[in-house]
C-alpha cells in the first residue's frame, strides 16, 4: 500500500481532509510500504526436512536480462515415497539481491523412469531434453518472502511415479551491466513425510508472454485482460471445482493495478484478488482470506493497468523488464492437471487490425513484417488508442488451455476462442476516505485511466 504522510506543528484534524499544500515539501510525501505479512506461520508437523535448490556460485552475466537454469535430482529420500511441500522460503545473498527480478522452481513432469541431464548455465542453451521441466512447483519475485500451505493442503512432491528432477529458473536483471556479482540464490523448500487432505498446485492466469499484446506511450493506467474461459474451465477442473487460497499478482516496471475477476455465467463474483495500488517492489504471494470456488464453467478475467507517461515509446509483452506481462499465479487445491489458463489476441484479429491501420490510418504498416515492428510504427493518438483497446476487449482470443507438458486440452479449438463477454467496469465499493485527496488528484485533472477511474 502507499502510506501519505505529513510533519508539521498542530495535530491533523482527522474529522477533515488535509490541505497538502500547507505542509513544506520535505516534510510531507507518499511511501510504499507493506504493513503486514504472512512470514511466520508456523508448520504444525513437528518433523520437517529442508531440501535446498539453489545456485552454486554463478557469475551474473553484464547483460540487461538472462534467465539462468539449474536441473539437479532430487535427494534419495524422495525417490520412492510420496511427501508433501507445507512451506517455501528464497535463499538470495545480500551482494545479489538487487539482481535477482523473480525465481521458479519447475518439476520435470515426465516418465519417472526418463534421466534428466544436470545443467547449470543460460536457459536459451539449456539441453532439449530439460523442456519437460516446465510444471510450476514453487516461486518467488520482490517483495515476497516465506509462503506456508494451509493445513489442509501441500505441495506433492516424490514418490515412485514421480520424476525426481527439478529446474531452478533465476530471472538476472543487470540494466547497468555490472561486472563480477556471484550469486548463490534460490528457494529452499519444506517438507513433511505424512500426507495432508488434499494435493496443491499452481496455475497461470493473464497474458501470454507476447509481443501480441501492446500499451501505447502516454497512458495513465492502459488495461491489458488475460482471460480464462468458461470453455477451458469446463473442460479441465473437476465437478466439485477447485479452492484458491494463495495469489501472486504479477507485471513488470509499467504495472500501476491488478486485479482477477470472477464470473459464473453472467453473475459476476467477488474477485480473486485485487492490488489497486500495485508496485513491482512488493509481489508477495497472498494469503488469501476468503477462499472463492472456481467451478468448471466459470470465467477468470485478469486485468492489469500500465502507466506509460513516461515512455517515448511502445511497450510489448514479453520476458526481459524492459517488457511487461500479466499474471496471476494461483495456488489452490485438489491439484489438477491445469497449468496454464491465459490469452493473446488471435493472430487473424492482429493481422486485420495491421491491414486496418496501413490502409485507412495510413501507417507505415508491414503487414508480413515482424509484429514488434508494426506496433513501434505506429504513430499513437487518442482514437488509435481508443483503436487498440476496443480490439483488445471484443476480438477472439488464443487461448492457452494447457497441461504441464505444453500441450493444450483437447475437445475445443483454442484458436479463435470467443472472448468472456463481461462489464468492464470495475466496481468500486470502499467507504469514504477524508485523506483521499491528499494524495491523489481529482478526475477533473485527468489523471484517470481509458475507463474514468483514478488511478493517481
Amino acid at each position: 500500500m502507499y502510506i501519505a504522510w505529513g510533519r508539521g506543528q498542530d495535530d491533523f484534524d482527522l474529522e477533515e481532509s488535509i490541505d497538502r499544500e500547507s505542509l513544506h515539501p520535505s516534510a510531507s510525501g507518499v511511501t510504499m510500504l507493506q504493513l503486514l505479512r504472512a512470514d511466520k506461520i508456523t508448520i504444525p508437523e513437528k518433523t520437517v526436512q529442508n531440501v535446498e535448490i539453489v545456485l552454486n556460485k554463478v557469475l551474473i552475466p553484464n547483460r540487461d536480462t538472462t534467465y539462468w537454469c539449474l536441473v539437479q535430482k532430487l535427494p534419495e529420500f524422495l525417490w520412492h515415497k510420496k511427501h508433501h511441500v507445507v512451506q517455501f522460503e528464497p535463499i538470495i545473498g545480500s551482494n545479489s539481491h538487487p539482481f535477482v527480478h523473480h525465481m521458479e522452481v519447475f518439476h520435470c513432469d515426465t516418465d519417472p523412469r526418463v534421466e534428466i541431464p544436470t545443467y547449470n548455465g543460460d536457459c536459451l542453451e539449456a539441453p532439449a531434453e530439460t523442456k519437460v521441466c516446465s510444471k510450476v512447483s514453487s516461486l518467488w519475485a520482490m517483495g515476497a518472502s516465506t509462503f506456508t500451505y494451509p493445513p489442509e493442503t501441500g505441495l506433492p512432491i516424490g514418490g515412485a511415479d514421480y520424476n525426481p528432477y527439478m529446474r531452478l529458473e533465476v530471472h538476472f536483471n543487470n540494466p547497468d551491466l555490472v561486472n563480477g556479482t556471484i550469486d548463490s540464490s534460490g528457494l529452499r523448500l519444506k517438507i513433511v513425510s505424512k500426507l495432508r487432505k488434499y494435493d496443491a498446485a499452481v496455475m497461470e492466469l493473464g497474458l501470454e508472454y507476447t509481443d501480441k499484446m501492446a500499451i501505447p506511450p502516454g497512458q495513465v493506467g492502459f488495461p491489458l485482460s488475460g482471460y480464462c474461459i468458461a470453455e477451458c474451465t469446463k473442460v479441465a477442473l473437476p465437478p466439485e471445482g477447485i479452492t484458491v487460497f494463495g495469489s501472486q499478482l504479477h507485471t513488470h516496471l509499467r504495472g500501476v493495478r491488478v486485479i482477477t475477476r470472477h464470473f459464473r455465467g453472467l453473475k459476476e463474483l467477488h474477485e480473486l484478488n485485487r492490488d489497486d495500488f500495485y508496485s513491482h517492489h512488493f509481489q508477495e504471494i497472498r494469503q488469501l482470506r476468503r477462499k472463492p470456488v472456481v467451478k468448471p464453467g466459470d470465467a477468470l478475467v485478469t486485468t492489469c493497468y500500465y502507466n506509460t507517461l513516461e515512455y517515448r515509446n511502445t511497450t510489448l509483452g514479453g520476458f526481459s523488464i524492459s517488457d511487461e506481462m500479466c499474471v496471476n499465479y494461483i495456488h489452490y487445491y485438489p491439484a489438477t492437471k491445469l497449468e496454464v489458463c491465459k490469452s493473446a489476441v488471435s493472430e487473424r484479429t492482429l493481422s486485420d487490425y495491421f491491414r486496418y491501420m496501413r490502409k485507412r490510418e495510413h501507417q507505415k504498416i508491414d503487414v508480413r513484417g515482424a509484429r514488434s515492428d508494426n506496433y513501434r510504427a505506429i504513430e499513437w493518438t487518442k482514437p488509435r488508442v481508443d483503436v487498440l483497446y476496443t480490439m483488445y476487449v471484443q476480438e477472439p482470443l488464443s487461448m492457452q488451455c494447457n497441461q504441464s507438458d505444453g500441450h493444450r486440452f483437447e475437445g475445443y479449438d483454442w484458436e479463435d476462442a470467443p472472448i468472456t463477454r463481461v462489464p468492464f467496469e470495475i466496481p468500486h465499493e470502499r467507504e469514504s476516505c477524508s485523506f483521499r485527496d491528499f494524495w491523489t488528484k481529482p478526475l477533473a485533472e485527468g489523471m484517470c485511466d481509458l475507463l474514468g477511474e483514478c488511478i493517481y
